[in-house]
C-alpha cells in the first residue's frame, strides 16, 4: 500500500497540484497546512510523507495553488447520475472520483471559496478547500477510487454554469441521435470557457498609458478562443467591443470607439492561434528533428532538456512575429517529459540568463507571455 500511495502522490504531484497528508481513515490534517495553501511540497516532502511505510490519507488543496482546479463534490449518487445523465459528454471525459456518498468532478476552472448548492445536491470547492484523493478512505471505511482517471489529459478548464456543475439540473427523457448530437455539441462549449465575458474584459482591460492596442489584441485573442465566436463574422461582435471600450474609458488616452474598433477588426484577422493555444505537439516534435541552437548547446551542453525548450522559445516568436508568445508550464513540462515545476524552473533560468523576458506572468495554470531574445543578447 505505500508504495502504490508514494507512486501516486508523486503523480498527482506532476498534475502541478498541492497535496497534504492526512491521518489514516480520517479528513483530518496530520500537519498545520496553511502553508501549502499557496506554497506546493516539492518533491522531497512527498516523499518524507507517503514514502514512510504508515498508511495516511492524501488530499489535494483545491484553488489556485494547484493550478485553478476546482471540485464538484455531488453528496449522493442521485444528483451525481442526473447530472452526468443531462451532461453525459463530459461525465464520461471529466476526471472523477467515488466517495463514500456520491462523486467527486474534477476541473479547472478557478472557482472562489467554497459554494454551497441552493439545491441541497453538494458543494463546488474552490480556493480554500481540499478534497480527499484515491486511494485514501473515509472514516467509514470507504476506498476513494477513480472512475475516470486524472492522468488521461482530461482536466479540462470549463464553465461551471455551462456544464451544469451549479446544480438545478433539468431532467430530460428524450434521446435521439440528433438530439445527442445537439447536447454535446452545448457541453464542448462549456469546455475551456471557464470565464464569463464581464471576467474576459477585466483582464483585458489596459493599466497604464499607451495599452489600449495591445490590450484590444489581447481581447480579440480571448474572445477567439470561445468556440461559441470562433469563427464568428467580427461585425457581429461590435456589442463586445462597445462592453470593452466604456470599462476602458477610464484608462485609455484614446476615447474614440472607432479607434479601437478598428483595432478589433484588424486584430481579429491577424490572430495565428488562440489564446495559449499554440501548437506545442506539432513545435517540440519540429524542433528534435532539426539542429537545435547552437547557442543552447554551448550554454547548456549536459542539458539536452533545456536545450528543446530554447528551440521551442524560440520557434514561438518566430510565429508570434514581434508580439509575446504564450507558453504554460503544465504543456512544456508534458512535452519535455518533466513536471510543470520543473518546467518553471528550466524558464527562470532563461529569463535569469537573458534568454528571455517574462513579460507577462499568468495566474494560476494560465500561459505566461515571454519576449526571446537570445540574439540581441548575443549579438550585443
Amino acid at each position: 500500500m505505500s508504495d502504490t500511495l508514494l507512486k501516486l502522490a508523486l503523480e498527482y504531484h506532476k498534475l502541478g497540484w498541492s497535496l497534504m497528508p492526512l491521518l489514516p481513515g480520517s479528513k483530518k490534517q496530520r500537519n498545520a497546512w496553511k502553508k501549502y495553501q499557496t506554497q506546493r511540497a516539492d518533491q522531497e516532502q512527498i516523499r518524507a510523507w507517503f514514502g514512510n511505510g504508515q498508511s495516511l490519507n492524501i488530499a489535494v488543496i483545491v484553488g489556485e495553488v494547484s493550478g485553478g482546479l476546482a471540485i464538484r463534490d455531488f453528496d449522493n449518487m442521485t444528483s451525481y447520475e442526473k447530472w452526468a445523465k443531462a451532461y453525459s459528454y463530459l461525465a464520461k471525459t471529466l476526471p472523477s472520483v467515488r466517495t463514500a456518498k456520491g462523486v467527486h468532478v474534477y476541473f479547472e476552472g478557478h472557482v472562489e471559496g467554497i459554494k454551497y448548492l441552493k439545491d441541497g445536491s453538494g458543494e463546488l470547492r474552490g480556493d480554500g478547500g481540499y478534497c480527499l484523493l484515491p486511494p485514501s478512505v473515509h472514516p467509514n471505511g470507504t476506498r476513494y477510487e477513480w472512475i475516470n482517471p486524472v492522468f488521461n489529459g482530461n482536466l479540462l478548464c470549463i464553465d461551471p454554469e455551462l456544464s451544469g456543475l451549479m446544480g438545478d439540473v433539468t431532467e430530460k427523457t428524450e434521446h435521439t441521435e440528433q438530439k445527442e448530437q445537439s447536447e454535446k455539441t452545448e457541453q464542448l462549449e462549456a469546455i475551456r470557457i471557464g470565464e464569463s465575458i464581464e471576467k474576459i474584459i477585466a483582464r483585458t482591460l489596459p493599466t497604464g498609458n499607451g495599452m489600449r492596442n495591445r490590450r484590444v489584441f489581447d481581447f480579440v485573442r480571448a474572445i477567439k478562443s470561445l468556440p461559441q465566436y470562433s469563427n464568428a463574422d467580427p461585425l457581429e461582435l461590435r456589442p463586445l467591443v462597445e462592453q470593452w471600450h466604456k470599462s476602458a474609458l477610464s484608462k485609455i488616452q484614446t476615447k474614440d470607439f472607432e479607434e479601437s474598433w478598428i483595432d478589433f477588426l484588424k486584430g481579429w484577422e491577424r490572430v495565428r492561434y488562440l489564446e495559449g493555444e499554440e501548437p506545442l505537439a506539432v513545435i517540440f516534435k519540429q524542433v528534435q528533428s532539426e539542429p537545435l541552437p547552437e547557442m543552447a548547446v554551448k550554454l547548456y551542453p549536459s542539458n539536452p532538456k533545456i536545450q528543446i525548450l530554447v528551440a521551442v522559445c524560440m520557434e514561438l516568436q518566430r510565429l508570434s512575429g514581434e508580439e509575446p508568445f504564450y507558453l504554460a508550464t503544465r504543456p512544456a513540462g508534458k512535452y519535455l517529459e518533466v513536471s510543470a515545476m520543473q518546467a518553471s524552473r528550466y524558464l527562470f533560468l532563461l529569463c535569469m540568463e537573458k534568454v528571455l523576458i517574462e513579460v507577462k506572468k499568468g495566474a494560476g495554470s494560465k500561459a505566461s507571455r515571454y519576449r526571446y531574445i537570445a540574439k540581441e543578447v548575443n549579438n550585443g
